[in-house]
């Protein structure tokens, strides 16, 4: 997440850096499914705790905190898809008339 916010602030305070914009969607991205890692690990952690025979538990229920890091898993993997689709170059209106405009090639 640090990595993907410099890149975005140096591509927002550097005019033409628009080329910070696919790393810092990459980061972002990565931030996400790195979240979305350890929420799993959690959760099966969890249900293991509870199947054992060593613990009793009547009922359990995940905290507030779970919900703010699946809020942020869902915020962070947005973000990096978006900056990414941001990033890509613009397709022409008309690709086949960009590729019968160029020069034919010479063949020797």
């Amino acid at each position: 997440m640090i990595l993907g916010t410099l890149c975005m602030l140096a591509s927002c305070v550097g005019k033409g850096k628009d080329y910070l914009l696919k790393p810092a969607g990459m980061f972002y991205a990565f931030a996400g499914l790195c979240a979305f890692i350890s929420l799993e690990v959690m959760r099966q952690s969890v249900k293991r705790m509870i199947e054992s025979e060593d613990t009793i538990w009547i009922e359990y229920s995940y905290a507030w905190s779970f919900a703010c890091a699946c809020a942020g898993f869902v915020l962070l993997f947005l973000a990096g898809i978006t900056l990414l689709v941001l990033s890509m170059p613009h397709m022409p209106r008309n690709p086949w008339e960009t590729c019968m405009d160029a020069e034919p090639e010479q063949m020797e």
